[in-house]
């Protein structure tokens, strides 16, 4: 079997997490690995926290010396290891014992697939903003997405269909994938906020095919207040990703599928104007970076925007009435 670089990056970790989330590690049934824990500038002492696990020689610690943000670490991460395989483990969360045994054996039988995603459970405070969403992520993919290979481009239409909604494809705490795949692809968006996970599946779906492993549940996904996405939510961070997601792809697609992407990002954008002007109207904050991407998209397209923005404001009078 293929060795795995097991990629953690913190910040400011909660101690009894990223513990649970290392002894998972070494528990794991397939043991060929080695783990870089990248500290991204944190306030707290990180290294004291996973200092024992360093006198395993698989563990390394490095930090920058500088804050790099949410994708930058995972890039720091990714230039700073090796192993043919690649898998990331955030501080928050656990894996079961046969994970990554289960991913690498499913990535030796489709040897043309670049990645794997595995089913996983979320765990956590009920009363976050952000665990509704999770669930119906978890309800989405077991109803809609089959076990199994899927061909990139055609789950990149049935996607680009359902307007880039839910994450399909899941956290990267429980997605494994091939390096030479990430190369090709790239490096993840350092400037995106919220769907730089999403932006980098749809990457990765263009040039290469997919397995959903959905029949069994291969570990904990921690939501939590303080975490990046509920967050993300409370200071109106990425309002605008999923309308740059849709413009890089349709910079990348052609015929029917091209076709498909620009139908849908009209549906997407008109959401997104709802969803931006209720934050407003509610008194919630709202992030203006990324905002470049909607000015731009409103000088091409003022159309669409004039009718989301029409929808809207029909939508709250009917609601009100």
């Amino acid at each position: 079997m293929s060795s795995v670089s097991v990629l953690i990056p913190t910040y400011n970790p909660n101690q009894s997490f990223l513990i649970e989330a290392l002894k998972s590690l070494q528990q794991q049934s397939f043991q060929a690995w080695t783990a870089l824990i990248h500290d991204d500038c944190s306030e707290r002492d990180t290294k004291s926290i996973v200092e024992p696990f360093l006198k395993d020689s698989r563990f390394r610690f490095t930090k920058s010396d500088r804050r790099l943000g949410i994708g930058g670490n995972w890039n720091a991460c990714v230039r700073q290891s090796n192993q043919p395989l690649v898998a990331f483990l955030f501080q928050d969360d656990v894996w079961n014992h046969d994970y990554l045994k289960n991913a690498i054996e499913a990535l030796q039988k489709h040897p043309d697939a670049g990645f794997v995603s595995l089913d996983h459970v979320y765990y956590g405070d009920e009363n976050v903003t952000t665990m509704p969403l999770y669930q119906a992520v978890r309800i989405f993919r077991k109803k809609n997405i089959r076990n199994g290979l899927h061909h990139g481009k055609e789950l990149l239409r049935f996607w680009t269909l359902h307007e880039l909604h839910p994450n399909i494809i899941g956290e990267p705490s429980f997605v494994v994938m091939r390096r030479p795949v990430m190369q090709q692809a790239g490096a993840f968006l350092e400037d995106m906020p919220q769907f730089l996970d999403t932006e980098y599946w749809l990457r990765l779906l263009m040039i290469t095919d997919w397995i959903n492993l959905g029949d069994d549940e291969s570990g904990i996904f921690r939501v939590h207040a303080d975490g990046a996405s509920a967050k993300n939510q409370e200071a109106g961070e990425g309002l605008y990703d999923r309308l740059r997601c849709f413009e890089r792809l349709i910079m990348s697609l052609h015929g029917e599928l091209r076709c498909a992407a620009v139908g849908a990002r009209k549906k997407a954008v008109e959401k997104m104007i709802s969803k931006f002007l209720s934050r407003v109207g509610s008194g919630k904050k709202a992030s203006p970076k990324g905002s470049d991407t909607l000015v731009k998209f409103c000088l091409r397209h003022p159309l669409i925007i004039l009718m989301g923005m029409w929808n809207h404001m029909y939508q709250r009078k009917k609601h009100i009435a």
